[in-house]
């Protein structure tokens, strides 16, 4: 069961407002779609191949080859969206930090190190609030967030992918 959450009319004019932009995009995005396909068809039939045609090709002989593909697409996209709703959390947390980087790590995961100003409990609650709701999603279980508290005398001693705008 999902949690319910209250959205203010501020937020629901802004939610609006995304889920126009997005539903203008799609119909661009099918219109540009619906044109390349009525120009491979066309094109197709006198014998030239487009790219477009020739994928669809590949994606027919080595079928596991493109749903191997289309899924590790959908897990970058997936990632990279988690990875936003994180950095948004901490920037939204960013009286409390120091320093924040997305860790580097073997599996490349969503681990992310975190210099507190003030390193209390309390503080930290603060940031283990985001777990509350994220881990009430499969999602979490699929594409998990771990933050660790690292003291500012070994934050350079830790690998990273980036350092984390908070201002």
């Amino acid at each position: 069961m999902s949690p319910k959450i209250e959205i203010h009319s501020d937020t629901a004019r802004k939610l609006e407002g995304d889920l126009k932009a997005i539903l203008y995009l799609l119909q661009s995005n099918l219109e540009d779609f619906k044109a390349e396909v009525d120009r491979s068809y066309s094109l197709l039939k006198i014998g030239e191949r487009t790219d477009f045609v020739k994928s669809i090709e590949s994606s027919l002989r080595n079928p596991l080859f493109s749903i191997s593909e289309m899924s590790k697409n959908l897990d970058d996209n997936v990632t990279h969206i988690v990875d936003g709703l994180v950095k948004s959390f901490l920037v939204y947390r960013r009286e409390f930090i120091q320093r924040a980087l997305r860790s580097r790590t073997t599996m490349n995961d969503l681990h992310y190190s975190i210099v507190l100003k003030e390193d209390r409990i309390e503080i930290r609650d603060k940031f283990l609030d985001f777990f509350e709701y994220y881990d009430l999603y499969d999602i979490s279980r699929r594409y998990p967030v771990t933050f660790q508290f690292v003291p500012p005398e070994l934050i350079d001693k830790i690998r990273y992918t980036e350092e984390i705008e908070i201002d």
